[in-house]
């Protein structure tokens, strides 16, 4: 989220946003405290938590499976020759990426139009509220989070949904554990609470089965934390020179936290990781411009509320998915930048973002036969097989006007 033209309406969608994007039912509203079922914040007189002590095992834990691999890609990456016009890439990534029934609907749709996803994991997913306890965020009380704990009865659909997502070719993320978007948020933390919430982050990852008591011994995760190639951070807050270290630390490739334009991707500088962020588009109907992720569309387009009657709704549902392809017809004939698009596992405004993105996905190939829908990773992965050259003839030229 662009903080700086944050309000104080947008700050409420913020604290909300893996409210919903979690959550087992319907659609959370504002101010609900537990993403994944009935738990509840830890008391105000539990101990408070600057950085976080991490006395837990370092290795993989029992729940998942070290080495796997993944499918070929889709598209082979190959090297561009100098002046070859470059394919028209697509990244949709999804903040929170729990909630079983959009998860599924998400895979399917992706295997029905040859698109990959990346999916950014809100950790406290894998925790069920029993165990919150476990949680040592930074500066605030032990056991405390912003979007609640999980309902421990969904925590094996969703393994099961990383695991045919990670079997798939879509990619897993990470996007921390607490979202703390409010004072003090993260965007206050130095470079002790960032390794302190993603030790964390990893460690309930890899050792969910130990957290649950997971007695089943075929349900497994492929993959484990150490296979993270990158993050979204909270409302996209942070001290850059606080975070990047860390991060480039714990070995990501890129972070997809930032506000930009419609351009090509640059390396962050003194690091070996890509800065992906939100772009800034159009928004149709509005006469206006934010960043091309649901909440700030939400924002310009309905205020920041997350119902409306369903005429509202049906126009919303219009300009999102117009915007998007408005944009994605001025980097296709102009720069043929990669097109960033961020959504949340909701149902807001009547499930206008979930329809809308639905439909920017199924038409844009037929509309653009050339574009290609990947991951972060497999982006990362095409930049760095490019020559020098032919990266910096692409990064040279300016965002496309429309």
């Amino acid at each position: 989220m662009e903080r700086r033209r944050m309000s104080a309406g947008l700050t409420a969608i913020a604290a909300a946003v893996v409210l919903a994007a979690c959550s087992s039912g319907s659609t959370t509203s504002p101010g609900a405290s537990t993403p994944g079922g009935s738990g509840s914040p830890a008391p105000s007189s539990s101990p408070s938590s600057s950085v976080s002590p991490t006395p837990r095992p370092s290795g993989t834990g029992t729940g998942v499976t070290p080495n796997a691999t993944q499918p070929p890609d889709t598209v082979p990456i190959t090297r561009l020759k100098p002046g070859e016009k470059p394919p028209q890439f697509v990244v949709v990534s999804f903040d929170g990426a729990c909630k079983t029934a959009l998860f599924q609907h998400y895979l399917a749709l992706g295997r029905a139009t040859g698109s990959r996803f990346t999916f950014f994991l809100s950790g406290l997913c894998l925790v069920p509220d029993a165990q919150h306890l476990l949680y040592h965020p930074p500066h605030r009380p032990v056991g405390k989070s912003n979007i609640g704990f999980a309902n421990a009865s969904l925590v094996a659909d969703r393994i099961r949904n990383m695991t045919t997502a990670y079997d798939e070719g879509f990619e897993i993320g990470t996007h921390f554990l607490g979202h703390f978007c409010n004072a003090p948020s993260v965007g206050t933390w130095t470079s002790a609470d960032w390794t302190s919430e993603i030790t964390q982050a990893k460690y309930f990852l890899d050792h969910w089965a130990e957290v649950n008591h997971n007695k089943d011994p075929k349900l497994k995760l492929p993959f484990s934390s150490a296979d993270w190639k990158g993050d979204r951070t909270p409302c996209l807050l942070g001290i850059k020179s606080q975070m990047y270290p860390v991060f480039a630390k714990f070995g990501f490739r890129y972070d997809a936290s930032s506000a930009g334009i419609l351009t090509w991707p640059k390396k962050i500088p003194g690091y070996n990781m890509w800065s992906f962020p939100l772009q800034r588009i159009k928004v149709v109907g509005y006469n206006k411009s934010n960043l091309s992720m649901d909440y700030n569309l939400l924002y310009v387009q309905n205020k920041g509320q997350i119902t409306a009657p369903p005429a509202t709704c049906a126009k919303i549902q219009e300009s999102t998915y117009q915007s998007l392809m408005q944009a994605l017809h001025a980097v296709e004939t102009g720069n043929r930048a990669p097109f960033f698009v961020g959504n949340h596992f909701n149902e807001w405004v009547c499930g206008a973002y979930t329809a809308a993105l639905t439909r920017f996905i199924t038409d844009a190939h037929t509309t653009y036969p050339d574009v290609r829908f990947v991951t972060f990773d497999y982006l990362t992965r095409w930049l760095d097989a490019q020559s020098p050259a032919v990266l910096s003839s692409l990064q040279r030229q300016g965002a496309p006007t429309y």
